[in-house]
């Protein structure tokens, strides 16, 4: 998709949250025209069903990939959004991939986490002929993207029903992350009433922090100082229950900024996120279990 021609999408739901979109469309404009893209790869036939795959200048692969969903609270937002956390990624170095999927209301939490696993088959199957790693592939994202992947994390039978390995996640790198929807299930405030509304049904199986028990896939968490009163709760709380686990890899950090500033800050070369995002992608193998 063109910057400049995305299609329109509803109000979005949060203070901050428009200011926001408009920095990170700007912001991946800048990298889009200094980095090397192979943009809109279809994973399926619906319009949303697009990648972006972002490559480090001249690296020998085969690299680490990274998988990343934007957020919107599954009801907005572009793939566009997240190119600006491309440099870093590719500085570690290591493939960075930027997936849109379908929206609600048009689709319900089923059919938007089927299109994240569809993306991440397609990762899978095409990533080599772009010098990554189908056996090094993490996922992330931000906000309703880290949900998302986490599922992806955690779930490991979505990804087998769908014919890739079990443990074709090698890591997960969510970022301000709703990871339990019980508060979709009882909403107070209006936003939570709109996502309900939107996403309907039953959501108690896309919880991530309900599907914690056994995992072995090393995660980092991040959220920021000033994030939703919710995240600041429910992160902690994930990173406490993954390091119950036994053999659990799990590292976290609170980013300067509210839930929006706090993911900016991950795109500084210099900062905490890309240097233990990039440890993290360098340890890959094949071989981790999961």
């Amino acid at each position: 998709m063109a910057l400049d021609d995305l299609p329109a999408l509803p109000p979005l739901l949060h203070p901050g949250a428009a200011d926001y979109a408009r920095r990170a469309l700007a912001a991946t404009g800048a990298v889009m025209g200094r980095c090397r893209v192979v943009a809109d790869q279809p994973y399926g036939s619906d319009y949303w069903q697009k990648a972006d795959v972002y490559l480090p200048d001249a690296q020998p692969g085969p690299l680490p990939v990274l998988l990343y969903f934007h957020g919107g609270a599954w009801m907005n937002g572009y793939k566009e959004w997240m190119g600006y956390l491309a440099p870093p990624v590719l500085a570690m170095p290591a493939v960075f991939v930027s997936a849109s999927y379908r929206l609600a209301p048009s689709v319900g939490m089923a059919q938007i986490v089927d299109d994240c696993v569809a993306a991440l088959r397609w990762v899978h199957e095409h990533v080599a002929a772009l010098g990554g790693d189908p056996g090094r592939i993490a996922v992330g994202g931000h906000s309703a993207g880290g949900h998302l992947a986490a599922v992806l994390a955690l779930r490991p039978e979505l990804c087998r029903d769908a014919g890739l390995p079990a443990n074709v996640v090698k890591a997960c790198l969510p970022s301000s992350a709703p990871l339990d929807l019980d508060f979709l299930q009882r909403p107070a405030a209006e936003a939570d009433r709109r996502m309900q509304a939107a996403l309907g049904g039953d959501l108690d199986a896309w919880s991530p922090a309900r599907h914690v028990a056994g995992n072995t896939v090393p995660f980092h968490v991040a959220w920021g100082e000033h994030d939703f009163p919710r995240t600041r709760e429910q992160n902690p709380a994930f990173v406490r229950a993954l390091a119950a686990q036994p053999g659990a890899r799990v590292t976290w950090q609170v980013l300067p900024g509210d839930h929006f500033t706090s993911h900016e800050a991950c795109a500084d070369p210099g900062g905490e996120w890309p240097r233990v995002a990039g440890r993290l992608l360098s340890t890959l193998t094949t071989g981790n279990p999961q």
